[in-house]
């Protein structure tokens, strides 16, 4: 039985060289492309050939898409300028508000105005640090500044 499955798998193998070797050597079908009818083979290189307008060129050129002059494209490519981070912007200020004394101009006391140490007094419209007070009013004030808008309320400690 052993020799009958030797059998025919050497058979099996001729057949399966032999058709590689066909195939590699002549493919089965031939193919062939039908010949355009839009373009004649036979007609001279020169017949083919069709004029470019001065307005087409003069059109091309301006936009010079391969760069003609060889110069180079302007901001110049640099891979590494792309993989650089952008510096974060700088951190927003903690405000507190400390306390509001009303009457006829209001004042207000507030805490963590950026390069001021400590408290700082303002009054409506006053600008400290690129942060300009909009609105104090009883026990709230109202600042904006850096793309912000800060609605500060009186902290009362003994609140937690």
């Amino acid at each position: 039985m052993t020799a009958d499955l030797r059998l025919s798998l050497l058979v099996l193998g001729l057949f399966g060289v032999a058709a590689s070797v066909r195939i590699a050597a002549r493919p089965i079908a031939s193919v062939r492309l039908p010949p355009s009818p839009v373009y004649d083979s036979s007609a001279p290189l020169a017949a083919s050939r069709t004029r470019i307008g001065s307005e087409s060129v003069a059109a091309i050129v301006s936009r010079d898409p391969f760069r003609i002059a060889r110069r180079p494209v302007l901001p110049a490519y640099d891979p590494l300028r792309l993989a650089e981070q952008l510096a974060p912007p700088p951190p927003r200020p903690t405000l507190s508000l400390v306390g509001v004394v009303n009457g006829a101009s209001p004042s207000a006391i507030i805490e963590g105005f950026p390069g001021v140490d400590g408290f700082r007094v303002v009054r409506l419209g006053d600008t400290v640090a690129g942060l300009q007070v909009k609105a104090i009013t009883n026990g709230r004030v109202v600042i904006t500044g850096m793309d912000t808008t800060w609605v500060l309320r009186v902290r009362e400690p003994w609140k937690n």
